[in-house]
């Protein structure tokens, strides 16, 4: 079973410590809190400031309060929120805010919310912290414009975030490259064996003249053998022709020289 006296207890010492000065138990049982809001969550002192937002000075000039107060069974019961409007809101605006207070009920009931509530309206008088919110038709015309303008930043931003998307993912898709599977390298090996076979084609044919048959080849080998053997046998004749003078019958040692001798 929920301890709702107790949740609702931690909650209220939560907004304490977060909004200091600004935060104060009404009453205890039931439980009412009020918290002062202003643009720039600093405390009420801030009324007359200035605060820095989007690199632009502006001019604390709208302020609320909220009061909540809680049912016995809160958070699983919605709180009931009044809206008290200290400083530059419009009938308009009070309006906007109590519809932005239904939504933020809706979407965070079972959930404690005081703070979740308080931080969507801190947002609201943030976009709407300027002079002259007073529901005039000029005041109106330049809400809308500037409405306008915001929607239409929105709308550029998101176009360029789907371009970039889409320029990103065909960008990744490019260094993609085919999966290599069994099937995929059989097929890219028969193609490149038949490219070989058709370039060594070529070529030989091309060299044709120029490259013997086997049987040229060994043709000109064995006329090479030949060649080697008819040198030899001459080399061995010329060889045997010394020896054969020296066996011969009328061949007499020194002959030469005799005849040298008797020659001069």
């Amino acid at each position: 079973m929920t301890d709702y006296a107790e949740e609702q207890m931690m909650e209220v010492e939560a907004l304490e410590s977060i909004y200091m000065d600004d935060f104060t138990k009404v009453q205890d049982a039931p439980l009412v809190v009020k918290v002062h809001i202003v643009p720039n969550q600093d405390g009420g002192k801030n009324h007359g400031k200035w605060i820095y937002r989007w690199t632009q000075c502006s001019q604390i000039v709208v302020a609320l309060s909220l009061v909540f107060k809680m049912p016995e069974t809160y958070p699983d019961t919605a709180p009931n929120v009044d809206v008290v409007l200290e400083k530059g809101l419009s009938d308009r605006q009070e309006k906007e805010i109590r519809a932005l207070l239904d939504q933020q009920i809706e979407e965070n009931l079972t959930m404690v919310m005081v703070y979740t509530i308080c931080e969507a309206v801190r947002e609201y008088l943030l976009e709407n912290n300027r002079e002259g919110n007073d529901g005039s038709e000029y005041q109106e015309m330049l809400r809308r414009q500037e409405q306008r303008q915001k929607k239409d930043t929105l709308a550029a931003e998101a176009e360029q975030a789907k371009i970039d998307a889409s320029e990103a993912g065909s960008a990744s898709k490019s260094n993609v490259g085919t999966p290599v599977t069994v099937e995929t390298f059989a097929a890219w090996k028969k193609a490149f064996d038949a490219e070989m076979a058709t370039k060594e084609g070529t070529k030989g044919a091309a060299n044709g003249e120029k490259r013997l048959t086997g049987r040229q080849l060994w043709t000109s080998g064995a006329a090479k053998e030949d060649t080697s053997t008819d040198a030899d046998e001459i080399g061995s004749q010329r060889l045997d022709g010394d020896d054969d003078d020296e066996d011969d019958e009328d061949y007499v040692d020194g002959q030469d020289e005799d005849d040298e001798v008797d020659d001069e």
